[in-house]
């Protein structure tokens, strides 16, 4: 046998050997996927909640995506392609594996739902600009562990804001939306916590918040406002400048009916 048909033969091997060992795309079993109806009036009692064998989601499709690939909602955009009023609509997602699985697996599966039921494409874009890397201070986290299947909540509490069965990424984007740069987590924390954010006097009556679009505009808040609070918590905000990593939407659509 020759080099070049020795060579030949071991390429094809190796090519054929990925095709084999090639894994699909996780799926869910069976999943059910309903546009919701907002009234306007009534309250969505938006919600989201996993457990080891599948999904339970009312919540917008921006959240929903930041679910999927686990990135927090500032640093989910889309081109003028995709209306801001495709990402603010509400679903009911009620999905269920054949098998208990591990929850980044569950966020493989509705990776795929989005791409199957909803033709979700994007990418990945980095961009170099101000941030803030939220990070554990000296001493250690002060953080409760919370229980892996509940249900992620936010709620308004006179002690402040109450975030339960939470990550660093839900904490994280809730920053980036009241502070003057997107807040990046470099934590390491990746489990589910339960904790009380205390907030300036001044946003006590804003508590849901909207994310600035002139994220250089003197009247945003800067970081000091949550020093105290996030040093309760044994984090800490450092201002850097650095390359983001966003996720961009090109294309999404209504879902298929079920």
């Amino acid at each position: 046998m020759t080099p070049h048909v020795f060579l030949a033969v071991v390429f094809a091997g190796i090519c054929l050997g990925e095709l084999v060992n090639a894994q699909p795309a996780p799926q869910f079993e069976v999943a059910s996927v309903k546009l919701y109806q907002d009234d306007g009036v009534s309250p969505r009692n938006l919600h989201n909640s996993y457990n080891p064998q599948g999904i339970d989601f009312r919540e917008t499709l921006a959240f929903i995506i930041g679910e999927a690939y686990n990135y927090p909602l500032a640093r989910i955009q889309q081109p003028k392609s995709v209306t801001q009023d495709a990402l603010r609509q509400a679903y009911d997602i009620l999905a269920k594996a054949d098998q208990p699985v591990p929850r980044s697996q569950l966020r493989l599966m509705l990776q795929s739902l989005l791409a199957d039921r909803f033709k979700l494409t994007l990418h990945r874009e980095s961009k170099t600009g101000p941030l803030y890397r939220l990070v554990v201070a000296q001493g250690g986290p002060q953080l409760e562990q919370a229980d892996v299947t509940g249900v992620f909540v936010a709620n308004a509490s006179r002690d402040g804001l109450e975030f339960r069965n939470a990550g660093m990424v839900q904490l994280s984007s809730f920053l980036s939306g009241r502070v003057d740069r997107i807040v990046v987590d470099q934590t390491g924390l990746e489990g589910l916590y339960n904790f009380v954010l205390k907030m300036p006097a001044y946003q006590g009556q804003d508590l849901a918040g909207v994310k600035r679009q002139d994220r250089s505009s003197p009247e945003a808040p800067s970081a000091s406002d949550f020093t105290e609070a996030l040093k309760q918590l044994g984090l800490q905000l450092i201002p850097d400048r650095a390359p983001v990593d966003y996720l961009v939407v090109d294309h999404v659509e209504r879902p298929s009916a079920n």
